[in-house]
């Protein structure tokens, strides 16, 4: 004879085990963006911090510039003495 311990353990055994699937609903609201009213005037210059990095950069490329063609200049000086020295040697 069965017992009720032994009922329901062979009633778990038998049982089929049922997953169920949780689904997530989305709830979130879209929302139409609001046109900005105001307009910036395109040649109206606002200084910031940003506007003084980017002065001193190009102020320090100018220069570097300047220094590379300077120096370039000097170079080729000394080698037309050294070409002009050569041709009155010969």
């Amino acid at each position: 004879m069965l017992t009720s311990k032994n009922k329901e353990i062979s009633n778990v055994a038998t049982r089929k085990k049922t997953t169920t699937k949780k689904t997530a609903k989305a709830t979130v609201k879209r929302s139409v963006a609001a046109k900005k009213s105001t307009k910036k005037a395109f040649w109206k210059v606002e200084p910031n911090i940003n506007t003084v990095y980017w002065v001193l950069i190009g102020i320090a490329v100018v220069a570097a510039a300047s220094l590379s063609y300077n120096t370039n200049q000097r170079v080729n000086d000394i080698y037309d003495q050294i070409d002009a020295q050569t041709i009155k040697e010969q």
